[in-house]
């Protein structure tokens, strides 16, 4: 089959931007030759790749078969650590974080094995064409005291973009992530991207995605991390900006005393859609996994959560929740939450889901209203009070912070900004 009859509306990107990609390589021969092939085996996968079937229970929410991409052309992407480059996407560090044992490098010569290029067809993309991202390698026992920033920016009209970063905790280190991926608004743009987390025994490792991509952009990403015995995991997917959003965050936790939150806050309007897939794998016994996803969604914007805790069999005395809460702030909004249990250890210490899906509830909003607030501050009220549970788990203030005024700009304020004397100063 051609690429035109297996991935119709991907077009402008060939063979051609892979060879472009290997020539661009300034590498030593061993490491050339081994980059080299592995792109071409991920473009030859990637060519033979069909996309996926909409009656795939992941895939029905968001047929990807559906879109079309335009005329796109790949980005040319330059890796700075000081964030001054012009170009299509950026990763800046902070240089205070010099005065610890964190190394930053090109991922050139890392190897990667959590995230494959044969899982689907836009991750086989990925493989071929990645150009931008970092192997953040932690020593062991270091504890990074400020939180590392990796900014993405500067997506233009009709680009697609492939950034990969690989992020390793070494033994009984501690580390803080925080992924912040935005652009203005563009004509049609891709994205597809993929993250890596090791976090080897003992070790405790946050990481935070906040999507600020602007309308037009369709991004994909894959989050997937891996615990040794007894480490600790924290991952929130901020979701704010994108056309559509298709996203998976998945940990793995083989060893026994592993543990590890997934969060979610999501905040959509006009015509937004967000599709989240989560996996908490348990293998490891006593293994611990907490979900929280809470999304508030307006206009004719919608959200999928597809949540998957997986109990193996080795896993005995472990303990795992998934908790997806969705207010719809428009009749038009619609939120789709699926949590999935598969136990098949017969001494599960405890295993519990939830979901809702309702509106603002009218007496709150009557409460607040009869006492002179404006309907939209009332509803922005809300709204803050409603995410404030799952943010309030970040532990790092400053990054809790960012989180909640990154979402609650959409619903015209920042957080804290409503304080008694300002609401009645808008009476």
């Amino acid at each position: 089959m051609t690429q035109q009859l297996l991935a119709p509306g991907i077009r402008g990107i060939t063979r051609d931007d892979v060879e472009k990609m290997i020539a661009r390589q300034n590498d030593p021969a061993s490491t050339f030759r081994r980059i080299a092939r592995l792109r071409r085996e991920a473009w030859d996968l990637y060519e033979g790749m069909d996309l996926p079937d909409s009656g795939d229970e992941e895939w029905r929410r968001t047929d990807v078969r559906a879109l079309d991409f335009g005329e796109l052309r790949t980005s040319e992407l330059t890796h700075t650590i000081s964030g001054d480059a012009d170009t299509a996407v950026i990763s800046s560090m902070s240089a205070a974080l010099e005065n610890y044992e964190v190394g930053f490098e090109r991922f050139d010569t890392a190897m990667f094995d959590l995230v494959r290029p044969d899982e689907w067809k836009f991750l086989a993309l990925n493989a071929a064409l990645w150009s931008d991202g970092l192997y953040v390698d932690v020593a062991p026992d270091t504890d990074v005291a400020l939180p590392i920033t990796m900014m993405t920016r500067g997506l233009t009209d009709g680009r697609a973009a492939f950034p990969r970063s690989l992020v390793r905790a070494g033994r009984g280190s501690r580390v803080r992530i925080v992924d912040d991926c935005g652009s203005d608004d563009v004509r049609k743009s891709l994205v597809s991207s993929a993250v890596e987390i090791v976090v080897e025994d003992g070790a405790h490792v946050e990481y935070y995605d906040i999507n600020r991509w602007g309308d037009g952009v369709y991004n994909f990403k894959t989050v997937r991390a891996t615990l040794g015995r007894d480490a600790e995991f924290t991952a929130m997917a901020a979701g704010i900006g994108s056309k559509l959003t298709k996203m998976r965050v998945d940990v793995e936790m083989p060893e026994s005393g592993a543990q590890a939150k997934l969060l979610g806050v999501t905040f959509g309007d006009g015509h937004q859609h967000f599709d989240y897939s989560t996996l908490q794998n348990h293998t490891g016994k006593h293994t611990i996994s907490d979900l929280q996803f809470k999304s508030a969604l307006a206009d004719y914007a919608s959200l999928v959560w597809h949540g998957i805790v997986r109990i193996n069999e080795t896993a005995g005395g472990s303990e795992a929740n998934q908790t997806s809460r969705n207010l719809l702030l428009s009749e038009h909004a619609k939120a789709a939450p699926i949590p999935i249990l598969e136990i098949k250890a017969h001494d599960v210490s405890k295993c519990s889901h939830g979901a809702t899906v309702g509106p603002v509830e009218e007496t709150e909003l009557f409460y607040l209203e009869s006492r002179g607030i404006p309907h939209d501050l009332a509803e922005h009220m809300l709204v803050e009070g409603f995410f404030a549970d799952v943010i309030d788990r970040i532990p790092n203030p400053e990054v809790r912070a960012r989180v909640m005024d990154a979402v609650l700009a959409k619903a015209g304020g920042t957080a804290g900004a409503l304080t008694f004397d300002e609401v009645m100063s808008a009476t």
